[in-house]
């Protein structure tokens, strides 16, 4: 018995695993059929492993590939700094008269950790953590204790006094203690007032103007 539906029923909803509905009272499934019993389930394999199999095969491990290897830059960008280059036109020069440099394989044990040979068995792999503290330290403030030994038993200068921290001055207390400069006001000269230069100039000489001033 399934729950009820609403609208027309249509045979794709018996075949769509979206619009599948569980019987009542019972879970949900994936909305997938099994198979017949005749399907095989699982990769097939040209394989029989007869014995006829066994004597006309012979397995051989195939050949690694050639590795492939590059310019180790930091031991050249090392070098570099070494013998002086700075510009990035000198470290071009450089790397092309280096061209020999040292070559690094991809196949060293950092990139390739089964280069290195077997492992061993009682080898640990992954990353060390720190032992954890025990909880009655943790909770005797052990830790506490041991860090206030070791202030007080360290060695201190005598005649040493230690500076009071001085709050450093704002810029509102900077403005009291400093004295604004007196504005010096300069009165106003219209263009029109201004003193024009004489148009026609009818002494010869300086010292004639001012003996005809000096007369009048």
């Amino acid at each position: 018995m399934s729950s009820p539906r609403l609208g027309v029923v249509r045979k794709s909803m018996l075949t769509n695993p979206l619009l599948i509905k569980p019987p009542l009272g019972r879970a949900c499934s994936r909305g997938l059929f099994f198979p017949e019993p005749d399907v095989p389930c699982g990769i097939r394999s040209h394989c029989n492993g007869s014995v006829a199999e066994v004597l006309s095969h012979w397995e051989v491990q195939p050949r690694p590939k050639e590795l492939l290897q590059s310019t180790n830059f930091m031991s050249l960008n090392r070098d570099a700094v070494r013998a002086g280059v700075v510009t990035s036109k000198e470290m071009s020069q450089y790397r092309a008269q280096r061209a020999k440099a040292p070559i690094q394989s991809w196949s060293s044990s950092k990139d390739n950790p089964n280069a290195s040979g077997r492992s061993v068995p009682d080898i640990m792999f992954g990353v060390t953590h720190k032992p954890s503290d025990k909880m009655a330290d943790l909770l005797s403030h052990t830790y506490g204790h041991l860090w206030l030994e070791k202030e007080l038993s360290r060695p201190r200068e005598p005649g040493k006094r230690v500076k009071p921290l001085v709050p450093a001055e704002t810029r509102t207390v900077l403005l009291r203690k400093s004295r604004s400069l007196p504005i010096i006001k300069q009165p106003v000269k219209l263009p029109e007032f201004a003193q024009v230069a004489p148009a026609l100039n009818t002494f010869r000489d300086p010292k004639d103007r001012e003996q005809a001033l000096r007369a009048h």
